[in-house]
Order: C-alpha cells, then structure tokens, then sequence
C-alpha cells in the first residue's frame, strides 16, 4: 500500500475507532462512578508503566528494524522473543512484591485490590499488551496497514460491546463487585485480541519465534532502542504521574473526575496516530524533498484536526461531560479546558518524533521529553494541593509545549528544515485532500487497496 493510499485508509478507520472507544469509555466510566472511576485508573497505570517499563522500547525497534531490514523481521522476532521469555517470569515476580508490602500497595494500587484475581489481571494485561504491541509493530515495519486499520476497530469494537452488555446488566451487579466487573470485561477483550494478533502474525509473519541470546544479534538492537526507552520511559512521567499526585493529594473521588478529562482529552491521542503509524516505515528510510513535503503536508492536516476539534470539545463541554457521564462529573469540565492545549501540542510531538529520529538526532527526544518531565513533576507539586485537578492539567499542558518546544528546535536549527509551513492548513491543502479523496472513492479502488 503507497504512502497516500495507507494515510487515506489509516484516517477514515479512526471515525469508527473513536466512536466506538468513545461509547466504550462513557459506559465505562458510568458503571463505576467517580470513585470507581479513579480505582480503575490507578490500576491501568500499573498496566501502563509496566508494560512501558519491561518492553524496552522493543516496539518502535520492531518497526524501525524490520524496514530496515527491506522487510525482514526474522531479527527482531527473536530478540522479541527473547524478552517476553525474561518477562514471563519478572512480570509475576513484580507485582507479586507490590502485592505484598501494604506501603507500595498502598501509593500503586486502589485500596480494594486486595484480591488475588487483581494480581492475576495485572500480569496478563501486561504481558498480553506486550505480546500485541510486539505484533503489531512489526506488522508496522511490514507496511501491513489494512491489517493494523481492522485490528484498531476490532479492539474498540470489542471494548465498545463488552461495556454496553454490562452496562444493560449493571442493575443486577452488586457495588462491591462493580470493578471486578470492569476489569473482567477489559481482560476478556484483551484475552480476544491477543488471539487474533497470534492468528495474523502465524498467517503474514511466518517466522518462527525462536529467541536468541547472541549478544551480535542483540547488541545493535539494544544500542538503538534504549535511547528511544529511555525517552518513552520518561515520557510516561508526562501521562501518568499527575495521576498519583492527584490521587494523593485530591482524593479517589477527584482522581476520577480527572480520569474522565483525561479520558476524553486523550481520544484526540488517535488522530495523529494513523499518520504517525504510516509515516513511520517512509522517514526511516530516505528522505527526499517529496517525502519532506508529503510530510508537513499531513502536519498541517494534523494540527488542523486537533486543534478544531479540541476547540469544539471545549466550548461544548459543560453541556456534553454531565450528559454523558452524570452530574458528578461536571467538575471535570474546567480540568478539561486546561488540558486539551496540551493535548494540541502532543499531537504534534507525535509526529515531531519520528522525523527527529530520521534525523539522526533521536537523544534529543530524549532531552526533551527529560525536560518536559521536570516540568510535570515541580508544576505538579506546586499545583495540585492549591488547584486540585485543575493544576494538574495546567502542569501537563505546559510539560507538552516544553516537549514540543524543543524538538521545533532541532528540526529548525539542527536539520535545517523550516517549521513555520507545518501547521496551518492552507486553501491548496483543501483542494489536494478532495482530489485525494476523489481519487480513492473512484470504483475499483478500494479493491486495489
């Protein structure tokens, strides 16, 4: 599939994606309650960092060298291997020390996982999401984009489903049993899609996941991958440490309210995705005034779409959020507000990224996102036991245009490569977007897509 042609899909396939996660979070989130809300949180944090934390930076080095190998993923599917062997025991091991000192219980987990069935969602939400983030990364490298567009419905079809069959049965569940519930549902789709993602990597992959412990093979890997780790694994301070600062200071109730703006802030997270995910396979490879211009071209488009929609979002808020999720969450509006700048500039970023990395500049991400971290933290600290949620979204906010900040510089000043064309949508962007969208709706070409 050609670099337009899989943009074009990758775009339309987020309309249905983020509908369908849309139903899904909202009735979610009205099952639980703001207290639930918050617990469920706290628990996916876990998921998050851990998986972040145990995979190294494996899945941006699955696409990266899979290109580069002109389609070869025989290399990283062993050093894959590799890893999720080591993690088969040290993901267990994790969270069963967690479980076991009532002090780290107590900042990492909500105070009503006491239950073994807790320790057991978080070890396989884990290594499952490794599992398929491995996959689907390498199926990335592979330019396999129509599989990545179903697998990303798929799953938030799933989600979508699973949450409307408890929802229409909630009547019947009993409050203390309300997460385990949710946690069930959100295991039981995981548990799905984990299986497809094994049916489709035996069917297109087709090699055999033998791990390897040559430090020749795993050596260049590693030497590549644990800057961009480290970067990622800074970066989640950005997302989620704000979280336990809330949670600390503001209580499980307000955590909640929180999770909901974050919540619906982050859908936006998905529209930069489909470029970011295409765009990857053609930066990593060489460069050309074509692709530079195909390239700002989608920034433009990017930034246009978030930035839009962020402002409807915003104005539309203290009618939507209470709508949806209840009167107890029209707190959650004004943290809304703050945070949806922020989420403008990181889409943004995710783009910035890539191209930075092609520039051979990839420790700058690393230095920007180090920055942006210490940001997060102090502004955190000096917010949130004044502001409440409010402060937490303004430090975040400001943490993402530190982030975005510096990766504008090395793009300008160090690649040489003018940012001022990169944001707005122009009139001619208008008329080739028809014309692309033309093109495509022509009959016969879907069906050579």
């Amino acid at each position: 599939m050609s670099l337009k042609r899989g943009i074009f899909y990758t775009f339309l396939t987020q309309v249905p994606t983020l509908l369908l996660y849309f139903v899904g979070s909202t009735l979610m989130t009205r099952i639980l309650g703001d207290e639930g809300r918050g617990a469920f949180a706290l628990l996916q944090n876990q998921v998050t960092l851990m998986t972040m934390v145990l995979g190294f930076g494996m899945g941006m080095g699955s696409t990266y060298f899979t290109a580069k190998d002109n389609g070869d993923p025989t290399r990283m599917v062993r050093v894959c291997s590799s890893l999720l062997m080591i993690n088969l025991l040290v993901i267990p091991a994790y969270f069963l020390v967690i479980f076991s000192s009532p002090a780290m219980r107590k900042v990492f987990l909500p105070v009503q996982a006491l239950h073994w069935g807790y320790w057991a969602y978080l070890v396989l939400a884990v290594f499952l999401s490794q599992v398929n983030s491995f996959i689907s990364s390498i199926s990335l490298g592979l330019k396999k984009f129509r599989t990545l567009n179903r697998m990303s419905i798929f799953t938030a079809g799933c989600g979508a489903l699973g949450f409307s069959m408890l929802y229409i049965f909630k009547d019947r569940i009993e409050n203390e049993s309300t997460l385990p519930a949710v946690l069930g549902v959100t295991l039981s789709y995981v548990i799905l899609t984990s299986l497809v993602w094994v049916t489709i990597y035996a069917r297109t992959v087709q090699v055999p996941p033998r791990p390897t412990w040559s430090w020749t093979a795993l050596r260049p890997v590693l030497a590549f991958v644990m800057v961009g780790y480290l970067g990622n694994l800074i970066n989640l301070i950005n997302y989620r440490f704000d979280v336990w600062v809330v949670g600390s200071y503001a209580g499980t109730a307000q955590l909640g309210l929180y999770a909901v703006a974050v919540g619906l802030a982050q859908l936006f997270f998905y529209i930069p995705e489909p470029f970011s995910n295409v765009i990857q396979p053609y930066l990593y490879g060489e460069m050309s005034p074509q692709l530079l211009a195909k390239f700002k071209f989608i920034m433009r488009l990017n930034f246009t779409t978030v930035a839009s929609l962020s402002l409807l979002l915003g104005l539309v808020a203290p009618w939507i959020v209470p709508l949806l999720f209840g009167e107890v969450f029209r707190g959650s509006v004004t943290a809304l507000r703050w945070l949806l700048p922020g989420i403008i500039l990181v889409s943004c970023s995710k783009l910035l990224g890539p191209l930075v990395v092609q520039g051979g500049f990839i420790r700058f991400n690393l230095y920007a996102v180090a920055l942006s971290a210490l940001v997060t933290i102090v502004l955190d600290f000096l917010l949130v036991p004044s502001w409440g949620i409010k402060g937490a979204a303004v430090a975040s906010s400001v943490a993402y245009l530190t982030n975005m900040a510096v990766q504008c510089y090395v793009v300008r000043f160090r690649m040489g490569i003018p940012i001022g064309d990169m944001f707005i949508f122009r009139i001619s962007d208008v008329v080739r977007l028809r014309q692309v969208l033309a093109s495509r709706m022509r009959p016969g070409t879907a069906a050579q897509a």
